[in-house]
């Protein structure tokens, strides 16, 4: 999982100069062809073969990811890269407000102050005032929600399915949405092929190491280690793209780093007790592979 957050962030440090330069459904169909041409061989000489158990599940999550990585592209093309990341971090938070949502998942006070620091340090990123703010802001709380929902379905789909399977579904549902959009197609310049390529390697090399991991850990676990993705892409985008380090940044930054630790950490507590109480004598317990 710490892996795949450093395959993340070197794709969004390399997306990030390309997202003004190309069209965003250009750079979405290059992601989702590069895992096709990639993965299609891989799961032939496996002998897996290409369905899905189930199908629908795997749709679904290419949905997901292929919402969130637009909101995504849009986002970068507007903000710096290190609020883009930071926004997009905020994933922990929507996972709570949907489980809470959709299958009235208990929550507590200290869920309720965990989500209140990290919508407050959102809020201040942000800064919606009629001076300075940005639409940018609101497609990086987008991507992050569907991110959310992307790594819950991801971890179901675990259950039944390898990680190749699912980024090949992922990038065929995501090919299919985007077609009809990607028209007028450019050829990029040399430096610009280069990061296109690279970006679109490191995305895909991130998504099997990130379903590899959800498989070996909860996705609590999984997402409180891929929030340092922040670390990565938000040094990145301070060193190689100069982005602006202000208070309001800092602050902000810092609440909802803390909001998504803390929900992970909560969860990840709560769990464990709860797993405690229904430990089994040892001579009965399986041990899990």
């Amino acid at each position: 999982m710490t892996l795949s957050a450093l395959a993340f962030a070197s794709n969004s440090v390399a997306i990030k100069p390309l997202a003004s330069l190309l069209p965003t459904p250009q750079i979405i169909m290059i992601h989702f062809l590069t895992g096709i041409l990639v993965l299609g061989p891989i799961l032939f000489l496996r002998g897996s073969g290409l369905r899905g158990n189930p199908a629908w599940v795997l749709v679904l999550r290419g949905l997901c990811g292929t919402f969130s990585f637009f909101f995504f592209l849009r986002a970068l093309n507007l903000i710096p890269l290190s609020s883009t990341i930071v926004l997009f971090c905020a994933y922990p938070i929507f996972v709570a407000v949907f489980s809470w949502l959709l299958f009235k998942t208990t929550t507590e006070k200290k869920d309720l102050l965990l989500i209140f620091a990290g919508v407050t340090g959102a809020t201040i990123l942000i800064n919606p005032s009629f001076c300075s703010f940005n639409l940018g802001y609101i497609f990086a709380l987008l991507s992050g929600a569907m991110e959310a929902m992307g790594i819950v379905i991801v971890a179901k789909a675990r259950q039944k399915n390898n990680p190749f399977i699912i980024h090949f579904y992922f990038c065929v549902t995501g090919g299919m949405l985007c077609l009809p959009f990607a028209q007028g197609f450019r050829m990029p310049e040399v430096d610009g092929g280069f990061l296109l390529a690279f970006s679109a390697l490191a995305s895909l090399v991130g998504q099997v190491l990130m379903n590899q991991g959800l498989k070996l850990c909860k996705p609590t676990e999984g997402s409180l280690i891929l929030m340092s993705e922040v670390v990565f892409a938000g040094a990145g985008g301070i060193l190689i793209f100069k982005d602006p380090v202000t208070a309001n940044f800092l602050v902000g930054a810092l609440l909802v780093v803390v909001s998504g630790v803390g929900l992970n950490l909560v969860h990840r507590s709560v769990r464990n007790a709860s797993g405690r109480e229904n430990v089994q004598p040892p001579a009965v317990k399986a041990r899990e592979g």
